[in-house]
């Protein structure tokens, strides 16, 4: 699984590569951003688009990890419950199993035991 992983990284890095020497001259192209926002006016200096291709690419990676890390933490929080679940569950267990067997826990009719006994 490890070389699968490490496979597919390359393969995207060649096809990123690739992509970037092939596309150089349309990525070496700038653009100038303009945002107005409540009357409010932004304007950039000419950015490259390679480098928002980029800002984009990192941008998404970024939101991605920060998604999975708090997947994580609360796929660890849930595995803990369970393991205390089971701990307890596992106590009942070895506590049920080292009580002593009634007659009455097994259901065993009553006036057949009084019979067996007046013989």
């Amino acid at each position: 699984m490890r070389y699968l992983r490490v496979a597919l990284l390359i393969l995207l890095f060649f096809f990123a590569m690739l992509f970037f020497v092939q596309n150089h001259e349309l990525l070496s192209k700038t653009v100038k951003l303009h945002l107005e926002i409540f009357g409010a006016e932004f304007t950039s200096t000419d950015i490259p688009y390679y480098l928002i291709v980029l800002l984009g690419f990192l941008a998404g990676g970024f939101i991605a990890l920060i998604y999975l890390l708090g997947e994580k933490i609360r796929m660890n929080g849930e595995v803990k419950r369970c393991k205390a679940k089971i701990a307890d569950l596992e106590k009942e267990i070895t506590s049920l199993r080292n009580m002593p067997l009634e007659d009455d826990s097994l259901g065993l009719n009553t006036s057949s035991q009084e019979e067996q006994e007046s013989r």
